[in-house]
């Protein structure tokens, strides 16, 4: 791991991400296992419980504390300060299968320096997982029933199209991706999808429903295993409306026909 990066200790930053997850997941899983999960909906229609709320407000409380020079970035209460350092923070992702009673969800954390990723930091408490990168120094998955056992990650050496697993993550099919469908072998989308395509599991992912606080740790994640995150537009925004992750191998090929003669 760099010693430093950008005037700031990684190992520290990390370890501060890493204790705001942990501090996240005993909250939730209180709500969790209690089903106190009374549910709102926001604007555009997304679930919002209890829950969400009080974990964002913790963590908010954690670096004001903590880091009181930094802004933060929150789902659910927007930006806080100014600052060249950014957190952001998305206290419940999956809050829909959070409320269903099933295990995937959980806390993500990111730090933005200028718009540059410096770490993630991904929790799913209901199965013990947790998963984090930092800029320059990989990527990595513990599990808590065994946390000494760190797993770095790593992408998929698939190189062809054709034998390529790919996730969408789309509200209705267009002529994009019907297109893309006919190269590929196309998987039922899943909230860890783009985990998955950081263990190798997966070659792609098209979101197109993701926002900064659901890309932001993820896109440390993936590229730190070795893979590619590019907007639709081919940057690196993460509030373009829709993401491209993909293993390293197959994105220009992905991209090529996903996109057909630059039309995004």
């Amino acid at each position: 791991m760099n010693p430093e990066w950008r005037g700031r200790s990684l190992q520290e930053e990390l370890a501060l991400a890493k204790r705001m997850v942990d501090e996240a997941s005993e909250i939730a899983l209180g709500y969790f296992q209690k089903r106190e999960l009374q549910t709102e909906y926001k604007t555009d229609g997304s679930p919002v419980t209890k829950a969400d709320v009080a974990v964002e407000r913790a963590l908010l409380a954690t670096l004001a504390a903590e880091r009181p020079d930094d802004s933060v970035f929150g789902e659910e209460t927007g930006v806080h300060g100014r600052s060249s350092w950014q957190w952001i923070i998305d206290p419940i992702d999956g809050t829909s299968h959070f409320v269903a009673g099933e295990a995937c969800w959980g806390t993500h954390v990111a730090l933005v320096h200028e718009g540059e990723l410096a770490l993630g930091v991904i929790s799913r408490p209901a199965r013990g997982g947790r998963w984090w990168a930092t800029r320059g120094g990989g990527a990595f998955r513990t599990q808590s029933a065994t946390p000494e056992a760190v797993t770095r990650l790593r992408v998929s050496d698939v190189t062809r199209l054709n034998e390529s697993r790919v996730s969408l993550w789309v509200r209705q099919p267009n002529e994009r991706l019907d297109r893309l469908e006919r190269h590929v072998t196309c998987v039922s989308p899943h909230l860890d999808d783009m985990l998955r395509l950081a263990e190798g599991k997966l070659e792609a992912v098209i979101d197109v429903l993701g926002k900064p606080w659901d890309h932001a740790p993820v896109v440390v994640l993936v590229e730190e295993a070795g893979g590619r995150f590019q907007d639709r537009f081919g940057g690196h925004r993460m509030d373009a409306g829709e993401g491209c992750y993909t293993n390293g191998h197959i994105n220009d090929a992905l991209r090529a026909v996903l996109y057909q003669g630059g039309r995004a």
